[in-house]
């Protein structure tokens, strides 16, 4: 009887050490800045940090862009077209997937390289931006 006990008392202890969702994507946003940002995603785009917000549930990719798409006025012209691609990203990012099933949002903050002060674009998907296509 004191070896069932021992069993129950250790798996009632154990339970209780798991991460929730929110903890983890906290966790992996601040490892994966720590470990690959910035970083080049093509000639124009630099992913600089990403953030995790448990209140929101909203991840961001902080962005800087530099050369021809680091100019305010196309991106303001280009913004429902940078937004379809931005919802097009989250639909076929598979490495989402967990995130996207619990109804997250994923927000994306770009930059000028010319002058960081300036937001070229700023959007964030929710999921009936992402689920309308299923």
């Amino acid at each position: 009887m004191r070896k069932y006990l021992m069993i129950a008392v250790a798996l009632l202890l154990l339970s209780g050490c798991q991460e929730s969702l929110e903890d983890r994507a906290a966790r992996e946003v601040v490892e994966y800045t720590q470990k690959y940002c910035p970083q080049k995603l093509n000639d124009f785009t630099t992913l600089d940090s990403l953030t995790f917000d448990k209140a929101t549930l909203t991840f961001t990719q902080y962005l800087t862009l530099s050369g021809n798409a680091d100019n305010a006025e196309r991106a303001r012209e280009m913004n429902g077209q940078i937004k379809e691609e931005m919802v097009q990203a989250v639909i076929t990012d598979t490495s989402q997937k967990r995130y996207k099933d619990e109804g997250y949002s994923f927000r994306f903050v770009a930059r000028s390289q010319k002058d960081k002060n300036v937001i070229l674009y700023q959007t964030t998907i929710t999921k009936e931006d992402y689920q309308r296509s299923r």
